[in-house]
C-alpha cells in the first residue's frame, strides 16, 4: 500500500501538478491572446506550451496509461501548431505589437480540449486521493 501512495505522490508532484500549472498558464495566456490578437501574447501562448511539450516527453515513463493517448494528442496538436507557428513568424517578422493571428491549415489540428479536460480533472481527482491517505 505504501509504494502505491509513494508512486501516486510521485505522478501528482512530477507531472499532474505541473502539467494542470503549465496548462492553466497556457489558457491565460490564450484568453490574453484572445482579446488583444498580437504577436507578444502568441509568443506566450508559444512559451506555456513548449514546456508542456517538454515536461510531457521529460515524464513519458510516469505517465498513467490511461492518459497517454491525451497526451499524445496535445503533443501533436502543438507539434503542427509550432510548425504553422515558426512558418508565419518566419515569413511574417512581426513586431511584438503587430497583429498575429493564423488559421489552421487542417482540421484535425483543433487544440484537443477534451484531452486537456481529462488532464486536469485526474490532477484534481489524484490530489485529493493522495490527501485523503
Amino acid at each position: 500500500m505504501k509504494k502505491n501512495k509513494q508512486a501516486e505522490s510521485r505522478l501528482l508532484e512530477e507531472f499532474l501538478l505541473p502539467a494542470s500549472f503549465l496548462i492553466r498558464l497556457s489558457g491565460r495566456a490564450y484568453e490574453k491572446y484572445m482579446a488583444n490578437k498580437i504577436f507578444l501574447h502568441a509568443l506566450n501562448i508559444r512559451k506555456a506550451n513548449e514546456m508542456i511539450y517538454k515536461l510531457m516527453l521529460d515524464k513519458i515513463s510516469i505517465i498513467p496509461i490511461n492518459l497517454q493517448q491525451d497526451c499524445i494528442e496535445l503533443l501533436n496538436h502543438f507539434d503542427c501548431w509550432f510548425t504553422q507557428f515558426n512558418y508565419e513568424q518566419q515569413r511574417r517578422q512581426p513586431l511584438i505589437s503587430d497583429e498575429f493571428v493564423f488559421n489552421r491549415l487542417d482540421g484535425q489540428m483543433a487544440y484537443p480540449r477534451d484531452a486537456e479536460e481529462r488532464i486536469l480533472e485526474a490532477s484534481k481527482k489524484l490530489k485529493k486521493t493522495v490527501k485523503q491517505k
